[in-house]
């Protein structure tokens, strides 16, 4: 699924990057994702928590990529508050999300996406509230 909805003014890489690394090795929530690995050995994985089928936090952990932590930051920060069924930013909107990533890591963004999409639980996993 792909999510029209991105904030006019991109947030930027040193922004998400600067509350990323403040939060990327909180304790994992609930509902959590698996860890998403590339060839090169960065890694990924979302956990979340759901009230009435809104996402009410989110956080990840990462491999201390730069680059890779701000693409989950500036995940956490666009999805949280969704309605879950609402979840589904694609790596192009990511891309459009986060200004001032280098052309040669923008690969993170599909990193990121990935990792976030195993932690959306389906509706019959929701904890009822």
């Amino acid at each position: 699924m792909t999510c029209c909805h991105v904030p006019a003014r991109p947030l930027r890489l040193q922004d998400c990057l600067e509350r990323g690394l403040r939060t990327r090795r909180a304790a994992p929530l609930p509902h959590l994702g698996e860890w998403i690995e590339t060839p090169k050995g960065l890694r990924a994985r979302f956990s979340l928590a759901v009230e009435q089928a809104v996402i009410a936090e989110i956080r990840f952990e990462a491999t201390p990529c730069a680059t890779l932590v701000a693409y989950c930051q500036a995940l956490v920060e666009h999805e949280t508050g969704r309605p879950l069924a609402a979840s589904g930013l694609d790596a192009r909107a990511l891309l459009a999300l986060l200004a001032g990533v280098p052309p040669a890591h923008r690969d993170r963004a599909v990193l990121a996406v990935a990792a976030w999409r195993t932690a959306i639980p389906s509706p019959l996993q929701e904890s009822p509230s």
